[in-house]
């Protein structure tokens, strides 16, 4: 699709979205150039000649940091092991060492600065958010997909630990990675190939049945991560084409079915975006995400923040366990909250927060392996 085209289309949808609000500013414009950093690049694989622990932490930034495919159908490369908006990347990284701080340039695959951090055995790596880097007319929800952005590279950071033997111990914005007991001794994990399930005539999925256990994993990492990662988060997945389970409403840990009904349609219905860009009736799961705001609140005035990041590090680890499953897991956010609420029968009290798309790849190309 030509991405003018595009471009207008997503500018047509957000000011539909935010036409209820005041303030609203839809413009596309040419994205500004970043202020250049300081001279200095160190490539992560210097990091090796710090010793063992220097390489797998180098190795563990570049699974989860740096660009990993370029997509021939995709108006917005290059692809990451994390969604991001337009592949704007609203979230950058900086690894603090003993009171220093070195960005990381995720597209050299290198830590800026003069001198190399000296790391041994621990680190602290440092998230920050910046949603300016969206077209203004996204607004507030460049807020909100910053922090969920957050949520997913915060969570890719930790996988990539664990595929590397290294622990981890997650914060509010960032990550503690230390050497774990038997670091040097184990090959790391496989690491799973993703598509983000688009083709010359938009997103839509394999028209052919989806295996119950491919459903079952997706499912269950998502139950696992969301519980794991902030108590207020539930989720709710709608069912279409699954071999084995009827179409319909499920509930998660494990699948269990809720209302037996044309779910996959009714999330077409509330999408924002129309079917010929985004066949949301073909996919095969629709995972809901959703949290009782105003109760999480009312504990914790941040809580809005913690629950977009909790929400982003949930879909994180669905989408793995999809990639796993060779499905694509498209995080979206461009639809209409009520309708859909009302479709999943939430709690009164939830607010939908994200919502994932799960589909098997109907157009098979090849695409340019950026590692």
């Amino acid at each position: 699709m030509d991405q003018a085209v595009d471009e207008r289309l997503s500018a047509g949808v957000l000011a539909t979205a935010y036409a209820h609000g005041p303030g609203k500013d839809v413009r596309v414009h040419a994205a500004s150039s970043a202020p250049r950093g300081p001279a200095g690049r160190i490539p992560l694989s210097a990091l090796a000649d710090l010793g063992t622990f220097g390489a797998t932490l180098a190795s563990v930034l570049a699974e989860a940091l740096t660009p990993q495919r370029w997509e021939t159908w995709n108006p917005y490369n290059d692809h990451r092991a994390y969604p991001s908006p337009r592949a704007a990347y609203l979230v950058d990284t900086a690894v603090v060492v003993d009171g220093g701080r070195w960005p990381v340039d995720a597209v050299r695959r290198a830590l800026v600065g003069s001198t190399p951090p000296v790391v041994t055995d621990r680190v602290r790596v440092e998230l920050s958010c910046h949603p300016a880097r969206l077209p203004s007319g996204y607004g507030a929800l460049g807020d909100a997909l910053a922090e969920l952005e957050l949520g997913h590279l915060r969570e890719a950071l930790v996988e990539a630990a664990e595929r590397h033997h290294l622990a981890s111990a997650v914060q509010a914005a960032g990550l503690w990675l230390w050497r774990a007991e038997r670091l040097d001794r184990r090959p790391p994990c496989p690491l799973p190939r993703r598509t983000s399930g688009l083709g010359p005539c938009g997103m839509s999925a394999d028209p052919r049945p989806l295996s119950a256990g491919a459903a079952h994993a997706v499912a269950d990492a998502l139950r696992a991560a969301a519980t794991a990662r902030h108590p207020a988060l539930a989720a709710r997945v709608a069912v279409h084409n699954v071999s084995g389970l009827a179409d319909g409403w499920y509930g998660v840990g494990p699948l269990s079915l809720i209302r037996r009904c044309a779910a996959m349609d009714e999330v077409q219905a509330a999408f924002g975006y129309p079917r010929t860009l985004v066949d949301v009736a073909s996919m095969n799961l629709a995972c809901v995400l959703s949290a009782d705001l105003a109760t999480a609140a009312s504990a914790d005035p941040g809580a809005y923040v913690s629950v977009l990041r909790a929400a982003g590090g949930a879909a994180q680890r669905a989408s793995t366990a999809a990639a796993a499953a060779g499905l694509f897991c498209r995080p979206v956010r461009s639809v209409h909250e009520p309708v859909l609420e009302g479709a999943a029968q939430l709690a009164p009290q939830h607010d939908v927060i994200y919502t994932l798309l799960v589909g098997r790849d109907r157009v098979i190309d090849f695409g340019y392996d950026l590692t």
